[in-house]
Formats: structure tokens, C-alpha cells, sequence
């Protein structure tokens, strides 16, 4: 069993490794969004926080890479929540990968919004893909370990298929420490992004909406047990 100091040191351990193995350089973060929602924790607000950079690599090809996460706080217990990952993702023609490292209180977000409270943890997802023309598939994997007590190790990996036709389509099977199908679509610019899952544990659906020429991004989240409602204000 991990005493609470040394579980506080671990993630601080993960975000300050994430800062130096993605980012060249010294880079600082910028504020570029505030988040205000609704769900099972009662009214949430926050900051977040996010810096990337891309880099083209060849003639068809870029990099990105980038630090992000955010900080919650819950009107209804007075409890924070934070989430932060350090991501790179390479496209070099029809091939691409990406790899994420991610500590938090939070399970990894769904559309990057929506919250779930979790143990202290730490993780990491990964993906490849290869696309021929508007069709490709790839596979998609995460791991994540309590820090807790209870040290839970969970993990997931998902095979897919996708098409762009007015945006991007995918659909996946879900193994692992639970097992379910998935569906998703993100349309050019991310002005919509729409994410339905089947698990263990039920159905749930989760939609984003970004107003044209406005600084507010809209969602809406379903499961069997809860709902969530979310505005997002970059500034």
C-alpha cells in the first residue's frame, strides 16, 4: 500500500517527466479554456491548459506535440479534479501513430470534456493507423494503474475501421478489462464531434458542439447512470 505522500509524489513525478520528454525546449503554458459543467459532482468549474507545436516532417507528413490537462473544483463536496497528458502524434503519408502519457484523479476524458472520477492514476495510450484513400483501420490501446490503495491495473484495446465521407467515421471493438463496441464521427474543423459506446456497463453517448466564430464549445453527455452538461470558454 502506497502512503498518500507517495502517491502525490508519483503524478507530480509523471506530469514533470511528461513536460521534459515532450516539449523541446522551454515552453510555458498558456490559459486556453475555462470549463464550466453539470454531472454527477454538481456544478464544476476549472481551468485549462494546453501548448502545441507542429512540425512538418517530409512532404506529406507533420508531428505534433503538445502538454495539456486541467483542474476542476466540485460545488457540491468542495473536491478538485485534475487530469494532464503529454502527447505526440506523427503522420507521414497514409501511416500514422500517436502516444499519450496521462496521470490524474479523472479517468481519461471522452471527447476531452467530459469527467468521470477515478482513483489517482497513471497511463498511457497509444494508436496506429493506415488508411487507403477515405478507408483505413487501425488499433488503439490503453493501460492505466491506481496509485490508490487498491493499485487497480485496467486496460483496453481497440481494433477499428474508419472512413472520411463529410468528416471522419470510426467504429471499433472494445477487449480488455471490459468489452463493448464503439462509434464516432468528427467533423471537419471539430465543429461537431460525436462519440456512442456499448460496454459492460451499458450505453453511453456524448456530443460537442463548437459554435462558428464564437469562443464557447457545448456538450452533452449520457449514460445509464448519469448526465453531464458542459460550456467550454477559450479565451
Amino acid at each position: 500500500m502506497l502512503e498518500p505522500q507517495w502517491r502525490s509524489l508519483i503524478i507530480l513525478g509523471l506530469i514533470g517527466f511528461i513536460a521534459l520528454t515532450v516539449c523541446q525546449g522551454a515552453m510555458a503554458f498558456e490559459a486556453e479554456d475555462m470549463p464550466f459543467g453539470f454531472g454527477p459532482q454538481g456544478w464544476q468549474t476549472g481551468l485549462g491548459l494546453s501548448q502545441e507545436t507542429i512540425r512538418a516532417r517530409g512532404l506529406l507528413g507533420y508531428e505534433k506535440t503538445g502538454i495539456g490537462g486541467y483542474l476542476t473544483h466540485s460545488e457540491a463536496n468542495e473536491e478538485t479534479f485534475s487530469w494532464f497528458s503529454g502527447h505526440k502524434q506523427v503522420i507521414m503519408g497514409n501511416i500514422g501513430y500517436s502516444l499519450e502519457l496521462f496521470g490524474g484523479n479523472t479517468h481519461r476524458p471522452i471527447l476531452s470534456t467530459f469527467l468521470n472520477g477515478a482513483d489517482p492514476h497513471v497511463g498511457a495510450y497509444g494508436e496506429f493507423s493506415r488508411m487507403y484513400g477515405v478507408i483505413g483501420h487501425g488499433l488503439a490501446g490503453r493501460a492505466q494503474l491506481s496509485v490508490s490503495e487498491i493499485g487497480e491495473f485496467e486496460y483496453s484495446i481497440m481494433p477499428y475501421v474508419q472512413f472520411t465521407r463529410q468528416g471522419v467515421w470510426r467504429f471499433s471493438l472494445n477487449l480488455g478489462s471490459s468489452f463493448g463496441f464503439g462509434m464516432s464521427y468528427q467533423e471537419p474543423q471539430d465543429k461537431v464531434k460525436l462519440d456512442i459506446t456499448l460496454v459492460n456497463e451499458g450505453l453511453s453517448m456524448h456530443v460537442l458542439l463548437s459554435l462558428p466564430e464564437q469562443p464557447f464549445t457545448l456538450g452533452a453527455g449520457l449514460t445509464q447512470h448519469q448526465a453531464q452538461v458542459f460550456i467550454r470558454y477559450f479565451f
